[in-house]
């Protein structure tokens, strides 16, 4: 439980809870004024809750794979300078994914819970797309999934930190998830919704 708490605040994970509440609050706020100055009516509330929980997502999102040393403290406060990050880190394969696989982490709580938590981060972002934007296609999400983790990868040794293949598969495998859960959903939907409508 200790390695746990430790990890969750190593990764940010409560300063970016703070960032998405700002950034989701900010959204709707402006996601209701523009409905008013264009007088426009609004979506479904199913639809609109899934646009403001993305931004939200995504603000949190940032803070986790970009910024995790950085705390809010810090960024308010006037402690943190750009200039620290700088520091340029490296590019590696640990190949935790194969060694899960093979079966030889099974005493390293640490290293199963970073993979697992690598899978887990990126589902919102397979879930609330196609939910917020229902044109998408499976496959177009699943692109975005794989786009966004390879983006990030190669963002953060900019930025101090490490990319790593790993991650890049965790993550991405994380989107799929999160994709496979959002076009089941609303297919079943569909489905409901014609049924009601048929005589």
């Amino acid at each position: 439980m200790r390695d746990f708490i430790y990890s969750i605040a190593l990764y940010g994970v409560f300063d970016a809870l703070f960032v998405s509440f700002i950034a989701a609050a900010v959204y709707l706020c402006a996601r209701i004024a523009y409905l008013k100055i264009k007088k426009l009516p609004r979506k479904s509330f199913g639809l609109e809750l899934s646009r403001f929980l993305f931004v939200g997502y995504v603000a949190a999102l940032t803070v986790i794979v970009w910024m995790p040393m950085i705390t809010t403290e810090q960024l308010f406060h006037g402690d943190f300078r750009f200039e620290d990050l700088r520091a340029v880190g490296y590019y590696t394969n640990n190949g935790m994914v194969w060694e899960f696989l093979s079966g030889n982490l099974r005493g390293d709580s640490t290293a199963v819970f970073e993979l697992i938590a690598n899978v887990v981060l990126f589902i919102p972002l397979g879930f609330l797309l196609p939910m917020s934007f229902r044109r998408l296609k499976w496959w177009a999400v699943d692109l975005i999934g794989l786009g966004a983790t390879c983006l990030v990868e190669l963002i953060q040794p900019w930025l101090g930190r490490t990319g790593d293949l790993d991650d890049v598969i965790t993550n991405a495998l994380g989107a799929v998830i999160g994709c496979i859960i959002a076009k089941i959903i609303l297919s079943i939907r569909m489905l409901t919704r014609q049924s009601a409508e048929s005589p």
